[in-house]
């Protein structure tokens, strides 16, 4: 058996000021010393000074061997040349980060050249605690990684060939100080990208040899904006680890947009970039309405504080900026996710002209119920919420073979603190459908959110408690973690609408940390700021792989000239080929497989198609990570989105496998129609036991169908079910 994983903290030696610049320095080792193991340490540089170009990591679910080649041609290997082979260039590269997992042995590595641009993880990371060493937490001095020791065994017991290596440590060395440089690095945009939305996400990094290791600012300036400041927040915190994140709100045409960061004051770097951004929406794209539902006798506010703005006029500003949020979200995700896809968000009705600008139009419709109805118990605003629509054809118009689609906000949600029942609200979506599609949330949280755009620093960061006598603390204590829920759950219903279900992030509880997907700080409830890493927890606000492969076809996600794709074929089979194998057919095309477990609400695997294909054929025992879950009696659901964004569920995909084997060379498709307690089950077999052939199969029906009969070649009849209805038949002659 394997040692059991520990988590090893990197401990670093204490620098201090008068260490010489030759000062070679060791981190403490990741793995575990073993019997006949063989050391190796390798220089970044040879004896030639030539520079390291590349590394090779080779692995399965281990780490193999390492092979460094220099730009002199020179290749020093160690351990052992097993599994796949990786190569990582290092070219105008420095590796500032190193990821270890390890137990006995090291199962996975991985380098790292900023906090954002990491390799892949070089092993298998399943199960077991990731350790890092990160020069960037060497504050104040300038450090380079410049050897790589370590060891590798050949043997771990005397019958257990593992051929592994087992030790892995860095050399790391103060360097001569030199001028303060830095470069802005934006992650998720280029030069020139098309956006069909106005307020877009922007992420990236600053790299700069001034060590500043405390939250500082970058400014941001949109030259193609009147009073841009008096629009959106035009300064965004950086956090410790040179990360950034922030808003920029677009005009219609091309942004001039302009990213300064300086830290001069502080004996810091200064640099700037300048980016154009293009905004153009595309009005052929159906858009998401907002709605808001009214009572007949409804006093058209929402709960909130004495003293606080209640009003309509404030709630329709709300929603709007909820909207703007939402769509930024989905478009840095989405590109994320695939960033070839281009930049992708569905559109909102943009039509109402406020000083001279136009906004999201929010519909203000009176339902025929009264607000003691709407907060009653029994009250079915699911219903309320499409009946409202349908009593005003005049308002919306349904595109042409499309559905309408709408999110319902019903303004006269109210918190009853003797009761804690929130009364006139429902979290709801009502998944994809081919006429209405829809998703409900209540008023009660929109006390926390931001109004504009310009509050969402204070907003998203407001540590100051729920009064409870007042307002609902619906997901937290404070306000700040209500904002997140109010805007992400009526998110979440919205994408339950677009056809996503339950996996993780946003379609979890994700939006929990919704503020994390806009800022790389935010503000603890003991009033100190933190540094946030944007680049990990995707179980938290985020869209999950499956859920961008569900919304990048959809039509409200298309760009210009982008066909629309027929969303109602859902139609796919699964065909058991063996034990652990299947083959699946899908005549729109299959996008990915996704194997999900419930037991720990992780995907083990995701298997991607590009171009779509209509046939696949899957066998399970290749993977080690699916394997290890059937070993453990773990089930494993595989979630099948094919071409037109439809998602189709295959629960227990072992135990669905398994079910269609008959014997070895004979197999069953699975269960078509439900399952009842009373039911009377038949099998017939195409063949008897006189090798007679079947001749031709009758069936009885109307309406259902009742009836089955089956006629062989030595005029051998056997029947199933009721004789009802009209007969019809069909030979199965040659």
């Amino acid at each position: 058996m394997r040692y059991p994983y520990a988590l090893y903290l990197c401990t670093f030696i204490a620098i201090v000021n008068s260490a010489s610049a030759a000062q070679i320095l060791k981190s403490q080792n990741f793995g575990s010393g073993q019997p006949n193991q063989v050391p190796f340490s390798i220089d970044f540089t040879n004896t030639k000074n030539a520079k390291l170009q590349s590394i090779s990591v080779y692995y399965d679910i281990y780490v193999h061997g390492l092979e460094f080649t220099y730009t002199d041609n020179t290749v020093n290997s160690v351990g052992y040349k097993l599994g796949t082979k990786s190569t990582v260039s290092l070219v105008n590269k420095e590796i500032i980060i190193f990821r270890v997992k390890s137990g006995a042995w090291i199962d996975a590595i991985q380098f790292c050249f900023s906090a954002t641009d990491c390799t892949q993880h070089f092993g298998s990371t399943g199960g077991g605690e990731i350790v890092e060493f990160n020069l960037n937490n060497l504050i104040n001095q300038n450090y380079k990684i410049v050897a790589l020791t370590g060891a590798y065994i050949e043997k771990y017991t005397a019958d257990w060939t593992v051929n592994t290596l087992n030790i892995l440590s860095v050399s790391y060395q103060l360097i001569d100080s030199t001028p303060n440089y830095c470069t802005i690095s934006l992650t998720n945009m280029k030069d020139n990208e098309i956006f069909s939305h106005k307020t877009v996400i922007f992420n990236g990094e600053i790299i700069a040899n001034d060590r500043q290791n405390t939250i500082r600012n970058i400014h941001v300036n949109n030259a193609n904006s009147v009073n841009y400041a008096n629009k959106i927040d035009t300064q965004w915190p950086v956090n410790i680890f040179n990360q950034f994140k922030g808003l920029i709100k677009l005009e219609r045409g091309t942004n001039k947009i302009t990213i300064t960061y300086d830290e001069t004051l502080n004996q810091g770097a200064k640099c700037s970039l300048t980016i154009n951004l293009v905004y153009e929406e595309d009005l052929t794209v159906e858009p998401v309405h907002l709605v808001m539902v009214v009572a007949k006798d409804s006093k058209l506010v929402y709960d909130a504080e004495p003293g606080e703005v209640n009003n309509l006029e404030s709630a329709k500003w709300k929603y709007r900026t909820m909207a703007w949020l939402w769509q930024s979200f989905t478009d840095d995700q989405i590109y994320k996710r695939n960033s070839n896809s281009g930049h992708r968000c569905f559109r909102l009705d943009e039509t109402e002209l406020i000083n001279g600008e136009y906004y999201p139009k929010i519909h203000v419709l009176q339902t025929d119920m009264t607000t003691a109805q709407i907060q009653a118990k029994e009250s079915d605003l699911f219903s309320m919420c499409k009946q409202v629509i349908l009593n005003n054809p005049t308002k919306f118009i349904k595109p042409q073979n499309l559905p309408l689609q709408f999110t319902c906000l019903f303004l006269d949600s109210h918190y009853i603190p003797d009761e804690e029942r929130i009364a006139g609200h429902a979290a709801l979506g009502s998944g994809w459908n081919s006429d209405y599609n829809w998703g409900i949330f209540g008023s009660h949280l929109l006390y926390s959110h931001p109004q504009n755009l310009t509050e969402m620093k204070n907003k998203f960061n407001n540590i100051r408690p729920v009064n409870k006598k007042y307002t609902s603390n619906d997901g937290g204590d404070y306000r700040a973690r209500v904002c997140n829920v109010g805007i992400g759950a009526f998110l979440h219903e919205l994408g339950h609408s677009f056809g996503l279900h339950h996996n993780y992030g946003v379609m979890l509880r994700g939006f929990d940390d919704f503020n994390r997907a806009f800022y790389s700080v935010e503000l603890s409830t003991n009033n100190v700021w933190t540094s946030v890493i944007t680049n990990v927890n995707d179980q938290y606000a985020s869209w999950s792989k499956v859920d961008a492969e569900i919304m990048l076809p959809h039509h409200l996600f298309r760009l210009k000239n982008d066909p629309i794709i027929d969303m109602v074929d859902k139609n796919i089979q699964l065909f058991t080929t063996s034990l652990d194998s299947f083959l699946l057919y899908a005549n729109v095309g299959i996008r990915m497989l996704a194997f999900y477990s419930n037991d720990d609400g992780k995907y083990p695997q995701y298997l991607t198609y590009e171009p779509a294909l209509k046939t696949i054929d899957v066998d399970m025992s290749t993977s080690i990570e699916l394997m290890n879950y059937k070993i453990n009696n773990k089930e494993i659901n595989l979630l099948v989105i094919l071409k037109n964004g439809r998602m189709v569920e295959f629960g227990k995909i072992f135990s669905e496998v398994n079910n269609g084997i008959i014997t070895d060379d004979v197999f069953k498709t699975k269960r078509f129609g439900p399952v009842y307690e009373n039911q009377v089950e038949f099998s017939v077999d195409f063949t008897v036991n006189n090798n007679a052939r079947l001749l031709t199969i009758g069936v009885y029906y109307d309406n259902y169908v009742h009836g089955l009969e089956f006629t062989y070649t030595d005029n051998t009849v056997r029947f199933f079910g009721y004789k009802i209805g009209n007969k019809g038949s069909f030979s199965l002659v040659n």
